[in-house]
């Protein structure tokens, strides 16, 4: 479950459900007693019955599902957030990362994440003094990765961070890529937001979108001096683990 209450696709099909079963059980309960409630039988078929029944039906239907998820329902209206398995070892199935979305700043991180977690998608957070790093990278798996971008798109500076100091900009862009693998089908459970490389700024608003946007958020913990990864292509460099985990 999510850290807040959404009206998933799921969400609206089970309320469907137990809206037509509450209103199936109150007709039941009428013909049951029609004896009993003087012309009930008759008034039934009353357009002011009726529509009395469709108001009842869904006020229980909601008092149903707000007694079930009244903890997340609760957050939702509150703005309180629980961060779900923070700092616990990333050991989601690999095919089961989609598509992650990784800061630019050195060219190692990123790599190893591409190497051993192996999304199918990924988009970058990158600046203007990061770009070169950035296509270094689309050319080095461009023939295994969809990249959100092209390279001619990198090189005119698409979706660029043009305030690296500016979390409000970097949370924007990173939503914005959330909604476009979204788009493409991808499950909010199968994406993912890295949070390590970048300028401070670019992880928190990186973290805040991934939060909002309802997906995990994970770091990589490196195994070289400062916590960097000095040698992508060895697994044991790094390790990942959970900000805030959206799934199970």
């Amino acid at each position: 479950m999510t850290s807040h209450f959404k009206p998933t696709k799921k969400n609206i099909l089970a309320f469907m459900g137990i809206f037509i079963l509450v209103f199936s059980i109150l007709l039941f309960l009428s013909e049951c007693f029609h004896d009993v409630i003087y012309g009930f039988s008759e008034k039934i078929h009353s357009l002011t019955i009726l529509v009395e029944y469709l108001k009842t039906s869904i006020e229980l239907t909601f008092i149903f599902i707000a007694v079930k998820n009244w903890k997340p329902i609760y957050r939702w209206i509150s703005g309180k957030r629980e961060f779900r398995g923070t700092g616990d070892e990333f050991t989601f199935p690999k095919d089961k990362v989609k598509a992650i979305i990784i800061p630019v700043s050195r060219t190692e991180q990123p790599e190893w994440i591409i190497r051993h977690l192996e999304p199918k998608y990924v988009a970058f957070l990158y600046t203007g003094e990061r770009k070169n790093h950035v296509i270094e990278l689309i050319n080095l798996f461009s023939k295994k990765i969809h990249f959100a971008h092209t390279l001619k798109e990198i090189e005119q500076g698409k979706d660029m961070l043009s305030d690296p100091d500016n979390p409000n900009e970097a949370k924007e862009i990173v939503k914005k890529f959330i909604e476009g693998f979204i788009a493409q089908g991808i499950k909010e459970e199968n994406i993912f937001v890295d949070t390590t490389g970048g300028k401070v700024p670019m992880s928190i608003g990186a973290f805040q979108a991934a939060e909002e946007m309802g997906v995990s958020s994970i770091y990589i913990v490196g195994k070289g001096n400062n916590g960097n990864i000095k040698e992508p292509t060895l697994r044991e460099q790094g390790y990942p683990i959970f900000l805030s985990r959206k799934n199970e």
